[in-house]
Parts: C-alpha cells; sequence; structure tokens
C-alpha cells in the first residue's frame, strides 16, 4: 500500500471531503452551484497564501538580516565591559 504519509493524508482528507459534499448536496439539498462556488474560493484563498507566503518570505528575511537595536545595545554593553574588564585588570597588575 501507500507508505508516505503526506499521501496517505491527502487522499484520506480528498475522500472526506468528497463525501461529505456528496452528503451535502444529496441529503440537505444543497445546490452544486453553491459546492462549485466554495471550491472556486477555497482554490482561491490557498493560491492568495501562496502568493503572500512567497512575497513576505523575503521581506521577513530582509528585516530579520539586521540585528535588532536591543541586540546591537547588547553587543556594545558587552565590548565595553570586556574593555573595562582588561582595563581594570592592567590597573591591578603592577609592572
Amino acid at each position: 500500500m501507500i507508505k508516505d504519509p503526506l499521501i496517505r493524508r491527502f487522499i484520506s482528507a480528498s475522500f472526506f471531503a468528497a463525501a461529505f459534499v456528496w452528503v451535502a448536496v444529496t441529503y440537505f439539498n444543497v445546490e452544486a452551484e453553491v459546492v462549485w462556488v466554495l471550491l472556486i474560493f477555497s482554490v482561491l484563498f490557498v493560491l492568495g497564501m501562496i502568493v503572500i507566503g512567497l512575497v513576505g518570505a523575503p521581506l521577513v528575511r530582509l528585516f530579520r538580516s539586521k540585528p535588532s537595536l536591543l541586540a546591537q545595545i547588547e553587543e556594545e554593553e558587552r565590548k565595553a565591559s570586556a574593555e573595562g574588564d582588561h582595563a581594570a585588570d592592567a590597573e591591578v597588575k603592577p609592572d
């Protein structure tokens, strides 16, 4: 049988979605046109999310490539304290 869990989930989800639509149309008198409109809007929504992800991922990467202001402040404090420690060591050790 099919070993890949993603394929199995896709087949299972497709089966249950088709069963849901079949029950809605057959037993609850939902018009087939309503189901088609739902399908079209669902596909458009998914495609829109893909486009937003493709555009948004590079933007997020650009913003994250620059270190944050807090990280810059912490780095400067770390450098200042390291320089201060070296200066204090030099004062304690007489030559």
